[in-house]
């Protein structure tokens, strides 16, 4: 399978579609905004002869951006176009993640017998349910008591009804629910007054009956936020692919990923061996769950640094995604920009200010610039800086 042509499919509203259930589901509007006008963020995973594909004709701009830093060998190209380049032999399909819908929706591509059992097996399970990561959790600390990790008493709870919801909080003070399926900081409700209102009443009962249950945690004090990336091949074996950083709103939304980061700017509080260590340790918590044997691909675990009273300690997985996630992204951003860069990769949208706007101010005060080929300082957009696009990628490296 390894030598397949792979065929790439930005849709990160997967689990948005596996909680709707239905093979034909479509996003809301904005939502397909979104994934339309980031799908070639997909490039920096393409080798020579891979698509990516795009509702929308690339602009030569984005291409050509691409092309000279040579960020990417692979092609932009539409669904009609690859159908038709590769009609006479099966193809790698990788999706952003799998649901339902997305296996409709790259039906007409040849795929090998091998891989639609397993997708099949995936779509199957309830392995993307934020349970999953619960007994992980669970699991994991039942082995490892290091006093930097969360006590029992911090653990997430599965709740199936307000008043359960209502207890916690009158406990913690301050905590964070969690739908059983979203993505991307989608699906969270951080309530830091200790009474429900009208509004958290009315998302906590709405989320019940749809999904049946609901995660709750107390909301720790975060220092950083990180993410342990790893891929589980076809022969069932784990690579680790190491650390990323990233940044969140106030509400757990993503905002972007630190690329190249210095260690002591966002991270002062654990060396980078004892992450690695941790790391490691979370692999083989891998190897012994659900995900090794139901799932292939990249998967992330989500995790956090924060203060309890003077000590800093490590939430060692507050989520895990069993799809691409824009933390392995980060890592390959990495591979093909310059060693002695660092800066960010960040997800733009400002319904005031358009895309376009933001990046002519911004390449005035800091123009890409490349040494040995590979770009080393700038601002350059990654997906087409038009007038009508509402959202955008960029990369801001210093």
């Amino acid at each position: 399978m390894a030598s397949l042509h792979k065929i790439f499919h930005f849709n990160p509203t997967c689990e948005i579609a596996i909680a709707n259930g239905s093979p034909f589901y479509q996003a809301p509007a904005l939502l397909r905004n979104f994934e339309e006008e980031l799908a070639p963020i997909l490039l920096f995973f393409t080798s020579s002869n891979d698509f990516v594909l795009s509702s929308r004709t690339p602009s030569s701009r984005v291409v050509d951006t691409y092309k000279e830093f040579k960020l990417s060998q692979g092609e932009l190209i539409t669904k009609e176009k690859a159908l038709k380049q590769t009609a006479n032999f099966p193809v790698q399909l990788s999706p952003w993640g799998w649901s339902p819908a997305e296996l409709t929706y790259l039906s007409e591509f040849q795929q090998t017998n091998e891989q639609l059992q397993q997708v099949q097996r995936l779509l199957q399970s309830d392995l993307f349910q934020r349970k999953h990561a619960v007994q992980f959790l669970s699991d994991f600390l039942s082995n490892h008591t290091d006093p930097i990790f969360p006590k029992a008493k911090d653990l997430p709870r599965i709740m199936h009804t307000v008043n359960e919801v209502a207890d916690f909080l009158e406990k913690k003070q301050q905590i964070v629910l969690k739908s059983p399926l979203s993505s991307s900081g989608r699906g969270l409700q951080v309530i830091r007054k200790n009474q429900l209102n009208t509004s958290n009443l009315r998302w906590i009962n709405t989320i019940i009956k749809q999904q049946h249950y609901l995660i709750a945690e107390p909301l720790f004090d975060k220092q950083v936020d990180l993410s342990f990336q790893f891929e589980i091949t076809a022969d069932h074996s784990i690579r680790y692919h190491g650390i990323s950083y990233f940044n969140t709103n106030s509400n757990g939304q993503y905002q972007g990923h630190w690329l190249y980061p210095s260690q002591a700017k966002v991270n002062p509080f654990f060396n980078e061996n004892e992450l690695n260590k941790l790391g490691i340790e979370l692999l083989e918590q891998l190897t012994n769950s659900p995900f090794s044997t139901i799932y292939r691909g990249f998967i992330g675990i989500d995790a956090l640094i924060y203060q309890e009273g003077q000590q800093a300690k490590i939430h060692p997985c507050l989520e895990i995604n069993p799809r691409m996630n824009m933390g392995i992204l980060s890592k390959y951003i990495e591979q093909k920009i310059h060693h002695e860069s660092s800066g960010q990769y960040r997800v733009y949208y400002n319904p005031k200010v358009p895309f376009i706007d933001f990046i002519k101010q911004a390449q005035q005060k800091n123009p890409p610039f490349a040494v040995d080929q590979k770009l080393c300082k700038g601002l350059v957009p990654l997906t087409d800086p038009e007038p009508q696009s509402k959202f955008g990628a960029y990369l801001n490296l210093r």
